[in-house]
């Protein structure tokens, strides 16, 4: 079984658990059988946050909705950041009234995240998707207790994200599509290769951390 921790294009293919973003306000229907929403900063500007905040625990409270997410900061979109902070406030409350985890979109607000975590104590484990840092930044996370999902970045050559991949415990990391044109059985090649692990070792691995993490049976995965 290969677990797509997130991704924006599900394939519904056999063999395959994917877990689909959905955002407040986007056009399309999502499509695979689970998912996760969030109330991402790329999209939040004219929005009204209330009825957006009560879409959230809506669809947060169906069973197919494992995670919240993305949600998080971004200091390049032109999203005001006092909406941003706000916005991913109500993602982490809704994360903890229904104990699910969080799936975090970061660009260069690492320190304040955590920083964030520590004022706020979440019970629920937040997941930064997409990891591209160096191990430095990497460890900082790990250290704060969150976890860490790798993709397409991997292929890439002096790859920050393969660096860091070498240096997260077996049992701390994901692996997804996000939004670019790659499998999921390829991005676990990558991996296993750049771990140097088998890559059915490594399904059982991630699969075994899904189950943990996201208290989900295998069986349920299947």
């Amino acid at each position: 079984m290969f677990i797509n921790l997130h991704t924006h294009h599900p394939t519904l293919l056999p063999g395959i658990f994917e877990i689909e973003n959905i955002w407040y306000g986007q056009p399309k229907l999502p499509r695979a059988a689970h998912g996760s929403v969030g109330l991402h900063p790329w999209y939040l500007e004219g929005i009204e946050l209330g009825a957006a905040t009560t879409w959230l625990r809506e669809q947060a409270a169906k069973p197919e909705i494992l995670a919240l997410g993305e949600a998080g900061l971004d200091k390049v979109c032109k999203t005001p950041w006092d909406l941003q902070l706000l916005a991913f406030q109500r993602c982490v409350e809704i994360s903890e009234a229904f104990r699910k985890p969080l799936i975090l979109h970061c660009v260069r607000a690492y320190s304040e995240l955590i920083a964030l975590k520590k004022a706020w104590k979440p019970v629920q484990p937040w997941i930064f998707h997409g990891f591209d840092k160096p191990p430095e930044t990497a460890e900082m996370l790990l250290k704060a207790g969150c976890f860490l999902s790798f993709g397409a970045a991997l292929f890439r050559n002096n790859s920050k994200a393969a660096e860091s991949l070498q240096a997260t415990l077996a049992d701390r990391f994901f692996l997804e599509t996000d939004d670019a044109v790659v499998t999921i059985e390829a991005v676990y090649a990558r991996a296993a290769a750049i771990r140097g692990v088998d890559p059915g070792a490594l399904q059982e691995t991630v699969s075994s951390t899904f189950s943990r993490v996201f208290n989900y049976s295998r069986g349920a995965a299947g």
